[in-house]
């Protein structure tokens, strides 16, 4: 409601006496629509950061898994050389369990923020509802 309504209202004039001219109520139309428009805008940024900081998460985590994956390969590798060079085994059987536990890790940390980033919309959803809603209103307010 705008407030030159609200001053009619809380004056307690008859609804006859000193009607708004139509500019008066296209002026007051106008700036209502100005008013809804500005906080639209500020909630679809806001919104737009906060689904921006949530992705910037999701990939951290990714780049987190994918570090400790490199660690798991790099044992593997490791493994695979004393392996080769020792067919006694101890120390490259100790290495190769160590690559693999670190590589199973990397790989769940992987999957799961790969999931993470992939469920969620960096659309503003509730502000494009909300801007629907509002064309809705602001239409029936012409008629």
């Amino acid at each position: 409601m705008s407030q030159t309504q609200s001053q009619r209202m809380s004056s307690g004039a008859a609804p006859g006496a000193s009607e708004p001219s139509l500019g008066q109520l296209f002026g007051d139309l106008a700036r209502d629509v100005q008013t809804l428009f500005k906080q639209e805008l500020a909630l679809a940024k806001t919104e737009t950061t906060q689904s921006a900081k949530r992705a910037a998460m999701d990939v951290a985590k990714i780049v987190a898994g994918a570090l400790v994956l490199y660690t798991g390969v790099i044992f593997l590798l490791a493994a695979a050389v004393f392996g080769l060079r020792e067919l006694d085994l101890p120390w490259s059987l100790s290495a190769l369990i160590v690559g693999a536990v670190v590589a199973v890790i990397g790989i769940f940390l992987v999957l799961r923020a790969k999931s993470d980033l992939t469920s969620g919309s960096l659309a503003p959803t509730e502000t494009v509802e909300s801007l629907k809603q509002d064309a809705e209103w602001a239409k029936g307010q012409v008629r």
